[in-house]
């Protein structure tokens, strides 16, 4: 095995069923990935720098927050070639697109936060940067030829729908001549495993990406699984889509393009006993970002925020920005929904150091967004609390 160093083997308690239908991947039972993650979650979080570390560390896991209780294992093949057999599934990839769920570690499965808890103004603000501190996939492995496979993870850009593309900003290749999962099967107890990789990077303001795994055999004798969630409905189907629709696949000759994973469906009629909805790939990641101000200046270095106090308010609260030009200036105060709550000002302003006032009397107590905006920069958005 080949860089056996970035392969973590992670023992998780799999049994599989029969098909459910022809082209439905095979069910697994007692998917419990989140102990030996959260313990991962552990040991890496101590190895972080606490003087680079920013404000909040959390984990995104799609699938968990979705609320699934169990996954399936889908035959993968990223170099699809129908005359030798190939399965028909060659693309999966997960977009980072909201902050909306995620899985706690203090209680892997049963903690749902939203983006209102975590202070931000929406799933995903447009000055919202992230640093991708660790990816952790769950699959399964078989190989029979004794040839190299190839697992390949990618970050890419995703467009402005949440789509991938083909732009690479991070990517890494791991190669074995040995089957991966403990059992030596792609299917039966024993299985699954886990690949986690350490990419430590940092979009830019507003900027998402998608992760994308690849996989290639080329003895063609070779399988790989790859894990997705699903909330079952009892009667070996899944009684719901995904909550997050950020999950994407493409299933050669059925499904020629990238899709939405949400999107596919299997069974006669639709949402008969046994219909099958797909939902998310078992990515999970670990991020961090600060949460205090998001976007402390504008795209123009032209209007800066450099304090919100104070904070919680009771009464009123004082915004100390800076402007670097005379530039017309509108604030407001909204809340998590990005509902104007009140028009703090709107007009010219002078170049220099500024102070306003926000009243917060009348506003209920709760999470609010002050957004500043001056010429044509971005908007500036800073959290403040409003306790009464």
């Amino acid at each position: 095995m080949k860089n056996v160093t970035k392969l973590i083997a992670l023992v998780i308690a799999m049994g599989c069923s029969n098909l459910v239908i022809a082209q439905i991947p095979f069910r697994n039972y007692e998917l419990n990935r989140s102990y030996e993650v959260f313990q991962m979650k552990k040991d890496r979080l101590k190895a972080l720098d606490n003087t680079t570390r920013s404000n909040f560390s959390m984990y995104i896991d799609y699938s968990t927050a979705n609320g699934d209780d169990l996954g399936y294992v889908w035959l993968f093949n990223s170099n699809y070639q129908a005359s030798l057999g190939d399965t028909g599934l060659n693309f999966i990839a997960t977009t980072i697109d909201n902050i909306a769920g995620y899985t706690d570690g203090s209680n892997p499965t049963g903690s749902v936060v939203d983006y209102q808890a975590l202070g931000l103004w929406n799933q995903y603000p447009s000055s919202l940067s992230i640093t991708i501190d660790s990816i952790y996939e769950f699959m399964t492995h078989e190989n029979n030829s004794g040839q190299m496979d190839y697992l390949n993870t990618q970050l890419v850009l995703a467009d402005a729908t949440g789509k991938p593309t083909s732009t690479v900003v991070w990517e890494t290749t791991d190669s074995s001549s040995q089957s991966i999962s403990s059992n030596g099967n792609w299917l039966g107890t024993g299985n699954g495993f886990a690949l986690a990789y350490a990419p430590n990077y940092t979009t830019t303001a507003g900027q998402k990406v998608s992760c994308v795994f690849n996989y290639d055999d080329p003895s063609k004798t070779d399988s790989l699984g790859f894990n997705a969630g699903c909330v079952d409905d009892g009667s070996g189907g899944t009684m719901q889509k995904s909550n997050f629709k950020n999950s994407y696949m493409r299933y050669t000759p059925n499904i020629p393009n990238i899709t939405l994973t949400s999107n596919v469906g299997y069974g006669s009629p639709v949402g008969s006993t046994g219909w099958f909805e797909a939902q998310n790939w078992l990515f999970t990641f670990l991020i961090h970002y600060d949460d205090v101000i998001i976007g402390t200046s504008d795209v123009n270095e032209n209007l800066s925020v450099n304090s919100v106090y104070p904070n919680p308010a009771t009464a009123n609260a004082n915004v100390h920005f800076f402007v670097e030009n005379t530039s017309n200036l509108e604030v407001n105060l909204v809340d998590v929904s990005g509902k104007l709550i009140q028009n703090i000002y709107k007009g010219s302003m002078a170049k220099g150091h500024h102070d306003l006032q926000v009243n917060t009397n009348n506003v209920p107590s709760g999470v609010y967004m002050i957004s500043m905006k001056a010429d044509n920069g971005n908007a500036v958005v800073s959290k403040l609390v409003v306790s009464h």
